[in-house]
């Protein structure tokens, strides 16, 4: 069984993901890696999830995405950090579903915000000329569908990395104890 952690950009997915895949002794795995290396493939040419965004649109980038996650069907015991678009589709969920446990990590929309926006450059999924409006529907959006899905739901808004990550992987061993794949 994997774990899946997404959310809202921002939230930490990656760098907590790390560190529980190192601390369970998983793999890592990040979808935004295998749409670059998905992206070099079909264009023999390197770019930056950022950049394959603004080339191919957010049409073409969440192809690119669909695809990535369809590629890890038959992964196993890993730690998969999810990009927060993704989860807006019910195909990917449903194939993350099948074989991962999935928590929404919820951070609330000033901090993420201020991580947002202290960036050297914005996402280009925000609208350039009314950021701060941008963001706002975007994280309405997102965290209202998030809550709505059946994934557990984690705030860790004001917790420190080592008692999120205690917390994630407390809630994935209650997880996996309870549907007997204990210590698989």
């Amino acid at each position: 069984m994997n774990l899946v952690l997404f959310g809202i950009k921002g939230c930490g997915k990656t760098i907590l993901g790390k560190k529980i895949a190192e601390k369970l002794k998983r793999a890592f795995i990040d979808t935004d890696v295998l749409i670059e290396e998905l992206y070099h493939i079909h264009r023999k040419t390197s770019l930056s999830c950022r950049k394959i965004f603004k080339e191919v649109g957010p049409i073409g980038f969440r192809s690119l995405e669909y695809e990535a996650i369809q590629s890890l069907q038959d992964v196993q015991n890993s730690v998969i950090a999810v990009g927060g678009g993704a989860m807006m589709l019910t195909k990917n969920v449903e194939s993350l579903e099948q074989n991962g446990f999935l928590i929404y990590l919820i951070v609330n929309q000033e901090t993420l915000k201020k991580r947002i926006f202290s960036q050297d450059e914005l996402p280009p999924f925000l609208n350039s000329k009314n950021p701060e409006s941008s963001f706002e529907r975007l994280y309405l959006e997102r965290d209202e569908v998030f809550k709505n899905l059946n994934t557990e739901q984690i705030d860790i808004t004001t917790m420190n990395t080592k008692t999120a990550i205690d917390q994630i992987c407390q809630s994935f061993q209650a997880h996996l104890k309870k549907n007997g794949s204990y210590g698989k």
